[in-house]
């Protein structure tokens, strides 16, 4: 239960941000490099941003890829 709400919590500030919100939803589902443009962020902006996510149990690494949790 405490694991949900935390997970809750770090999820609708990623949410309240439309830049981040796009990011986390389209990880694993389209290319980093279109990612990047669409968002106009760079690539290790993405990338630190999954690897963050990952150590806070919001993303999984999949290969050489991330994909979102929920």
């Amino acid at each position: 239960m405490i694991a949900k709400a935390l997970l809750s919590d770090r999820l609708n500030g990623i949410m309240n941000d439309p830049k981040q919100r796009m990011i986390y939803q389209a990880a694993g589902q389209i290319p980093i490099k279109e990612l990047a443009k669409k968002t106009r962020s760079s690539f290790s902006t993405i990338s630190g941003l999954w690897q963050k996510w990952e150590q806070a149990g919001l993303m999984i690494k999949d290969g050489k890829s991330y994909r979102p949790v929920l």
